[in-house]
């Protein structure tokens, strides 16, 4: 990975519109790309889903409400087959066609980005480009919280991973009224502070004793709603079933990563567990999320440990993958050497 002088996105439909990037957010699938082996005919692209600016440029026969210089993010869709099941229903996040801004497509880790005009989002004055460039993992834990987990006010849910999707089912978790147990790797020392600092009741290392200690504060029970946020390791699944309660659910968001799991399933079916996975988002969950940012104001900015221009981003990838950092984000570089 590189960085480098590409030549400036262009319309060429009344279907895109080219955002002006301010600030874009590493996400842990990027560091995945970065670390994995991609197929000759998927590169090159940039990197980069998480991202807010302005409205750079508009198509000449413009239809939409948007104008140039409104400030907006975007998802993280670049096409869906628009005839499936899923697309028709409001849920093409689950398209099997689906492409990806910085996964297929080029993405925000530049200046400028093409993107379809469906899927922008106009920003309140009061969230700051920063804050809403942290619009998109919000929405992934507010579907996997919200949407597609059952939790109560008052309940005690465990949740594993010191990152930001953990960090933001923490948050949401809080809004709904529940309390959280926060189990994470014991090298991940700014996530349990983190965790404690947002309100968590209880932050444990993931060792051998993490599921006697859980059973022992819920009166052997269990909890009623496990979120596994952890990506590509068995041992969080297989103490997710362990530690949920019966009849309760395990929402999995951490990709396994393709390996292989060895787990005892026989778990789900014993303790009648509803095992759910959550992936992405949809148009209305964007915009649940970003009224919810404007009106409660969850100080998002707490979790991003740093903000480096766009050529720093070897320093950023490097504290990520050491847990130094939490969250870091990329600022572009000057254009024509303005500060721009």
């Amino acid at each position: 990975m590189r960085v480098q002088d590409v030549p400036e996105p262009r319309l060429d439909d009344d279907n895109h519109a080219i955002i002006k990037i301010s600030t874009a957010s590493i996400c842990g699938r990027d560091i995945e790309h970065f670390n994995s082996e991609l197929a000759i005919n998927k590169v090159p692209y940039i990197l980069g889903h998480e991202f807010s600016g302005r409205i750079h440029e508009l198509p000449l026969n413009n239809k939409s409400t948007f104008k140039i210089g409104d400030r907006v993010v975007c998802e993280t869709v670049s096409s869906v087959c628009e005839t499936c099941s899923a697309c028709i229903s409001g849920y093409y996040n689950l398209c099997k066609e689906r492409k990806n801004i910085g996964g297929e497509m080029n993405g925000a880790f530049s200046n400028f980005v093409k993107v379809p005009i469906k899927y922008i989002h106009s920003i309140p004055d009061d969230l700051t480009f920063d804050e809403a460039a942290l619009v998109e993992p919000m929405c992934v834990s507010y579907n996997a919280l919200l949407i597609n987990s059952k939790i109560q006010k008052s309940d005690t849910i465990v949740i594993f991973g010191g990152g930001t999707i953990a960090l933001f089912c923490l948050i949401l978790a809080k809004y709904r009224g529940a309390s959280a147990i926060l189990i994470t790797h014991k090298t991940d020392i700014l996530g349990k502070k983190m965790a404690k600092k947002l309100g968590a009741s209880y932050v444990f290392d993931s060792d051998d004793q993490v599921v006697d200690k859980v059973l022992d504060l819920t009166n052997k029970y269990g909890a009623p709603l496990v979120i596994d946020a952890v990506g590509g390791v068995e041992e969080t699944f297989s103490n997710s079933l362990k530690l949920v309660a019966p009849g309760g659910q395990v929402t999995k968001i951490g990709w396994f990563i393709n390996n292989p799991v060895n787990t005892n399933l026989d778990l789900i079916v014993r303790k009648n567990i509803r095992l759910q996975g959550s992936f992405s988002h949809n148009y209305d969950i964007w915009e649940k999320c970003i009224k919810l940012l404007s009106q409660e104001h969850f100080k998002l900015d707490q979790i991003v440990s740093k903000k480096l221009p766009l050529d720093q981003w070897p320093i950023a990838f490097e504290e990520l993958m050491r847990r130094d950092s939490i969250k870091i984000q990329l600022k572009p570089l000057p254009l024509g050497g303005k500060n721009e």
